[in-house]
């Protein structure tokens, strides 16, 4: 695995489907505050109104947004692998760039939402002692090779040091 990959298309789905969620989500407390509006004292009622169309209006927004970056991120969030690294290219406005030496690596794990579950996806997350990374969204087969991999490469790489 010596050549940058990019995360499977499948995991666009699931970016899609998070930006329903998170609109669901704005869209049911902006229902909330309105309802609250409707119970509220005369005096009230004006500001609940506003403070709704405002949690609706930015939710629309992120909605928006959300959909229409969701190409534009899986164009920019990349990963690459070989025998001293595991790096993680990320971020469409603000570039990061992460480079994890295997020798530090401790553990790794693969999880699976039960959105992830869908589109028969896993997250590789990469353990350090610093803390962890993921790459989110690979197909089953390749979050277990990918898991292989790495453990075989840290293994490797603590016996040689």
């Amino acid at each position: 695995m010596n050549k940058v990959e990019k995360l499977p298309a499948d995991i666009k789905k699931i970016w899609r489907l998070n930006a329903y969620f998170d609109f669901f989500i704005l869209f049911v407390v902006s229902a909330a505050f309105y309802i609250w509006k409707i119970l509220a004292p005369k005096n009230m009622q004006p500001v609940l109104f506003r403070i709704s169309l405002i949690i609706l209006a930015i939710a629309i927004v992120i909605f928006i947004i959300e959909l229409a970056l969701v190409q534009y991120r899986w164009n920019f969030w990349t990963f690459y692998i070989d025998e001293r690294q595991v790096e993680l290219h990320h971020g469409y406005f603000f570039r990061k760039q992460i480079v994890i030496p295997i020798a530090r690596v401790q553990n790794v794990t693969l999880k699976q939402g039960p959105i992830l579950r869908l589109k028969d996806l896993h997250k590789v997350i990469v353990v350090t002692a610093a803390g962890s990374d993921e790459i989110s969204g690979l197909k089953t087969s390749q979050a277990n090779d990918l898991k292989e991999l790495i453990m075989k490469l840290a293994k490797e790489a603590r016996n040689d040091l």
